[in-house]
């Protein structure tokens, strides 16, 4: 059994047959980073190039999320050829020297590209020599958001390697490619719409680097912006396959803070879908966050409390602990549209309910609070 510790963890029950979720629909934005481990390269990486691209491009398709930010796309014809393989999305990549690159994904039908650029040159050292941070105008085809241009950064930060006075000055390079680009964004406006995607190669809680604070202080303080992906380092989830914090991460400009549903923010763990997922396709977990612009959520409040768990069996019962059912009003299942898929207010099944499809938001209605905890079977 898989134990989902708070609303924030994604729990998947183990089914290797899964089919990989969508994510699609309309009146929201759903968006993602990922780290696609030296996609392209025949030296580094995933050692079957054709199997990596084909898990890669396979995932993209079915998710079905409108906008993600990659990193480690490392050949022009790999950028192509995934790009030949999502005919739903267009997309833009970074132009500078290093091999790894950073790119834009978005889907054809809900964007079109007004520009795209690197910014940053004078702090090239910052930004792991070179590795400038890319900026990519999106303007929207309908009417469903609320911002006329969204703007997306991908970052790919100086990583934590090398001897102890090494990553020390990775680690202050990180902090410093981490103020000037606030200052930068700053200096836009906080009334314009835009979200920075990417691995950041530290946490947004303390850093990776031990014994110190996180060099990301600046945007957490702030609380004009949004780390939607805070609250996934502070229940200790990870966004790689073999460490044990959150490198990777999502944060929203304040004109998008109250949009953003933080409680679809999560780690996709394809391993389900993907046989020996990290040895085959990345190191690295894509990280997931929806922006609704239609307020049919507003009103779930989802709780915290550390008291209450959600378990999942592996023949999909979800079973509640710690609840006081007869205090539980009702138990609804949505999928991730917002649509209802089904109401139980038979408080004898409460103890053991089933999921009906294989991604669902379960809302517990107790007490005038609605608890809501996201499952994967």
């Amino acid at each position: 059994m898989k134990l989902l510790f708070n609303f924030f963890l994604l729990s998947i029950c183990v089914n290797i047959s899964a089919q990989i979720p969508s994510f699609d629909g309309i009146d929201r934005l759903d968006v993602a980073s990922w780290n696609v481990e030296w996609l392209g390269s025949s030296s580094n990486g995933p050692s079957n190039d054709a199997t990596q691209m084909n898990n890669v491009t396979k995932l993209i398709n079915d998710t079905k999320i409108d906008i993600i930010g990659l990193c480690e796309v490392s050949s022009s014809s790999a950028w192509t050829e995934l790009l030949s393989k999502c005919p739903q999305y267009s997309g833009s990549i970074s132009t500078w020297d290093q091999t790894q690159k950073t790119a834009v994904l978005f889907k054809k039908s809900e964007f079109k590209l007004a520009y795209s650029k690197h910014i940053l040159s004078d702090y090239s050292y910052d930004f792991a020599s070179g590795r400038l941070p890319l900026e990519v105008g999106l303007v929207p085809l309908n009417s469903n958001y609320s911002f006329d241009t969204l703007r997306i950064w991908v970052l790919h930060l100086k990583a934590n390697t090398g001897s102890s006075s090494q990553k020390v000055e990775a680690y202050n390079r990180r902090y410093s490619a981490s103020m000037v680009l606030k200052s930068y964004i700053q200096k836009l406006g906080t009334g314009k719409a835009g979200l920075i995607l990417g691995d950041w190669n530290d946490d947004f809680d303390v850093s990776i680097l031990s014994g110190y604070a996180t060099p990301f202080a600046n945007w957490t303080k702030d609380t004009q912006y949004l780390v939607a992906t805070l609250p996934l380092s502070k229940a200790r989830q990870k966004s790689t396959v073999s460490y044990t914090e959150m490198i990777d991460h999502i944060v929203a400009l304040p004109a998008l803070k109250s949009n953003c549903l933080e409680d679809s923010v999560l780690v996709i763990n394809p391993s389900p879908w993907i046989s020996s997922y990290g040895s085959t396709t990345s190191d690295h977990y894509p990280v997931f966050a929806r922006f609704d612009f239609t307020q049919k959520f507003n009103s779930v409040n989802s709780h915290e409390g550390n008291y209450r768990r959600v378990y999942c069996e592996e023949n999909g019962k979800i079973i509640l602990m710690g609840f006081d059912l007869s205090k539980i009003e009702r138990l609804e299942q949505y999928d991730f549209t917002g649509k209802l898929l089904k109401t139980e207010t038979n408080k004898i099944v409460f103890e053991q309910i089933e999921m009906v499809q294989s991604l669902v938001i379960l809302k517990v209605y107790l007490d005038g609070k609605v608890l809501t905890y996201k499952l994967l079977k």
